[in-house]
Order: structure tokens, then sequence, then C-alpha cells
């Protein structure tokens, strides 16, 4: 008797596409709980290279974002130290600016104090650090770049601080004789006006005079001198002899005087019988007047020389007093790290800003550094640190006039004007200031590139839900029909057929 097998059927074939659809079933739920396409680069075929490079590009911008975020961090502690430095600025300038002594000449008193107090803290802030990293030394960072205030002012053992090298530099710019390192002598007819053979002291510059009858010379020699000589016919009242000094600080002076027929006062000489006469009291007019001036205008100047000095922009002094005696002729020194305090130890370099740069984009970097001796920040600290080092004891003869040659110059040093200078405070800002524009730019730049990359990433990478999930149903229907099929196809036998 002859019977049909299961092996008339083709049930290794249904068997295998039931298999195969199973294993897409699987994968289909296994994609749907994930949301991802392929659990292993291997899966994703050649989608993979893309796939790789779109996420090297994204890591790439991750730590671009990530060095903004550092960047824009410290831009924000160095705009908001700046931003009081300018103040200090400010203040000093508006005090400058405010007139003489005031009520009682509390000025005189309080002037010195307030200079100190801006001082100190500008010094404090130029040490600030952001997580351990000073902010004001360019790319030296792991170290305060500003000596204390303490230090940098009293000195430290036998490193002379500012306030000993202003005194040497004043008892050597003033002299013995208070004549500023000039020498006045008359010789008959003739007065002549010599500088000494030193660096300090105020140096001639020139000579004039309104009156036919005095000649005068203009100074030459080594050391310059000058002369001013009277002849026969004398000078008439009201006639005047001019003469220019430049001060320790490069400044400018006049000494203006006027010859009379009475009794001299300030700034006059007496119209003697002769020329003899008239020189000898030309010659003592101009002796006095030389001694205001260098105990009053000189004395502050000296104060501003010593400061240019050491508060320079490489943070050592470069000459000091030789002394005491302050009164001989070779009178310097150099300054070194065994005599002399060093205010300054940070990075000295002409480009400031780009002693520390960061890399945020494709092709671009941003400098950020800043130096505590660029200009900005030293002629503040010179204009402080020269008033602060003054006295103007009410007993003293010469406060106000020293008080008003300080203020004049503090005004001056602190013009706006200066904001035009490489390096000034206002300039310091305005670069910092660029450099957080850009760095916002390039950061708006990657959000929005890295937000394409994203969506590109997530089309090669994101399973479609509603697309796997129609696929599912779909799968499931076949799958059953296909198992129904071959159950019944399994059970076939012709047997069950015969009648």
């Amino acid at each position: 008797m002859t019977t049909v097998g299961k092996t008339m059927f083709p049930l290794s074939n249904g068997i295998a596409n039931i298999t195969a659809m199973k294993a897409r079933y699987d994968k289909l739920q296994t994609q749907l709980s994930s949301g991802q396409k392929a659990a292993t680069l291997a899966e994703m075929g050649s989608d993979r290279y893309f796939d790789l490079a779109l996420r090297q590009r994204m890591a790439r911008m991750d730590g671009y974002q990530q060095s903004i975020s550092t960047v824009n961090l410290r831009l924000e502690v160095l705009d908001s130290v700046m931003s009081r430095i300018g103040t200090i600025e400010s203040d000093a300038r508006a005090a400058a600016l405010s007139g003489g002594g005031g009520t009682s000449g509390i000025n005189f008193q309080t002037a010195p104090t307030l200079a100190g107090s801006r001082l100190d803290e500008m010094l404090t802030l130029l040490n600030t650090d952001v997580a351990g990293r000073y902010m004001f030394g360019g790319n030296k960072t792991d170290g305060k770049p500003v000596a204390t205030s303490s230090e940098i002012m009293n000195g430290v053992g036998a490193r002379a601080g500012f306030k000993q090298v202003a005194a040497e530099r004043k008892l050597a710019d003033l002299g013995t004789d208070h004549l500023g390192r000039l020498d006045v002598t008359a010789a008959t007819d003739t007065v002549t006006l010599a500088e000494q053979s030193t660096v300090f002291g105020m140096k001639l510059s020139g000579v004039t005079t309104t009156s036919a009858n005095i000649s005068v010379t203009t100074p030459a020699g080594s050391p310059p001198a000058l002369t001013v000589q009277f002849g026969a016919t004398l000078p008439t009242s009201g006639d005047k002899v001019q003469i220019s000094l430049t001060m320790p600080d490069g400044t400018s002076e006049q000494v203006v005087l006027v010859a009379t027929t009475g009794t001299p006062g300030d700034g006059e000489f007496q119209i003697g019988a002769d020329a003899d006469a008239t020189a000898a009291s030309f010659q003592a007019a101009l002796a006095n007047s030389l001694k205001g001036v260098a105990e009053t205008r000189m004395v502050s100047a000296s104060a501003f020389a010593a400061a240019e000095n050491f508060f320079n922009g490489h943070g050592q002094p470069v000459l000091r007093v030789d002394g005491p005696p302050y009164d001989t002729a070779t009178g310097t020194i150099a300054g070194t790290s065994a005599n002399t305090m060093f205010w300054y130890t940070g990075e000295d370099s002409a480009d400031a800003r780009n002693t520390v740069t960061a890399r945020v984009g494709e092709g671009t970097t941003v400098g950020y550094g800043v130096q505590a001796n660029e200009f900005g920040f030293t002629n503040l600290i010179q204009t402080l640190a020269a008033v602060a080092v003054q006295d103007f004891p009410g007993s003293d003869p010469t406060s106000e006039a020293r008080y008003s040659a300080m203020m004049e110059r503090n005004a001056s040093r602190l013009a706006d004007t200066k904001d035009n200078n490489p390096g000034s405070l206002a300039a310091i800002t305005v670069e910092l200031g660029l450099a957080q524009s850009t760095t916002g730019a390039i950061s708006a730049r990657h959000t929005a590139h890295s937000a394409q990359l994203g969506n590109m990433l997530q089309d090669i990478e994101t399973a479609p839900t509603e697309q796997i999930a129609m696929e599912i149903l779909a799968l499931k229907t076949r799958l059953e029909a296909s198992y129904q099929t071959t159950a019944l196809l399994s059970q076939l036998s012709l047997v069950n057929y015969i009648k």
C-alpha cells in the first residue's frame, strides 16, 4: 500500500521563511524598544562611515564648546576686574580735578590715604585667580604676578620698596641747597645758571628776555649752562627774563623774573645803580625762585619720575639712587632683585593678548591674555603710588603748591586722551569684549551646526517608530498565516483521503 508522506511537500522552505521572518520580527522588536536601527556598527552597513564622521565632527564641536565655556568664565572675571579698575581710575581722576586742599586743608590729609587704599585694592585685583589660574600675568598663570602692596611700598629685608626709592630720589633731585641740582653764580654784570654733573634735578632747556638791554645765551656746554648779562643801559621796569626748565618726569616749568625799581617781591629783581648791582639782585631773585620751584613742583615731578622708574613695564627698576649721600655727581646704581623690590613677575610680552589663546572653532582662535605691566595698569599704579607717598602737613608752607602740582599731574596722566594709547584700560576692555563677542558668535554657530548634524545622525541611527510598528503588525499576520499553513501541511497523509 502506498502512502503520502511529509517529504512530498516543501516544508523546509516554509520553515526557513518562518525562521527568517522570526529573525526579522525579533530585530524589529529590538529596534522598537531601543529606538535604534542597529546595535553595532557592523549592522549599519555602509551608513557606519557617515555615522562615524558625523560623530567625530560633533565631538570636536563639543570640545570647542567646552573651551568656549572655560574662556567665557575667565572673560567674565576679567571684565568684572577691569570694570572695578576703571572705577578706581575714574575716582582718582575726579579727585585730581576737584580743586585745592578743601575746607581746612582736608584734602591734604585724605589724598595720600585714599591713593594708598586705591593702590592696595588695585594690586589685589591684579592678583585675581580663577581656580588657581592667575589672570593678569600673561601666560605665567601659576603664581601671583604682582607683589603685595606692603611688599611693594615698604620693601622686604634689604630690598627697598617704593617709599624708600621715592624718598631717595627726592633728596637726590633737590640737592643739598634745594636748588634742584643747579648752581647760580654772579660775576660782575653776568649771572650764570649751570647744571650739576648728575642725572638728577632740574635741567636747563632755554632762556629768553623781553629787554633789549639784557643779553642771554642759551644752555650749552657740558654740563650745560646759560648766562644773563646786564649792559651799561639798565633794563626798565616790567622787563622780563624767562628761564625754561625740564623736570625729572620730563614736564616743563618756567621761572619768570620781572625787573622793578621798588622793593622786589616774589618773582622780581631790583634794577640797581649799575649792571653789577642789578646782576646781584637778579642772582638772589633767581636762586629764591629756583628754590621755590624745586621744593614744590620739582618735588612732585620727582615722585612721578621715581614711580615711572620703579613701576615700569618690565617690573624691575632700572635706576636707583646711590646713597646716602644723595648729592653726589654720579648718583646711580642698577636696581637688582637683591637691592630693590620687583613689583611684577608675570609675562613681559609686547603682544599681551596673544600670551593666552584658545581654539574655539575650526581655524578660529581667540586671545585673551592680560599683563599687569601694560600701559593702562602701570600708568594708574604710578599715579596712585606717587600720591600715596606724599605728606602735606598744614605747617609746611610748600604743602599747597606741592598738592596742586601733584593734582595737575594726576589729571594729565589720567586724562581720557590716554585711552588712545595701546594697552590703555579702555583698549584692553574693548579687546577683551571683542574676544567675548567672538566666542559668543562661534558658540551660536556651533549650536546650530550641531543641531543639523544631530538631525542627520538621527536619520542614520534612529528607528522610525510608526514604520516599525506597522511592519511588525504586517509581519505578525504573515507569521501567523505561515504557522497555520505549515501546521496543516505537516499533518497531510493520502491515507486520510482513501475511501
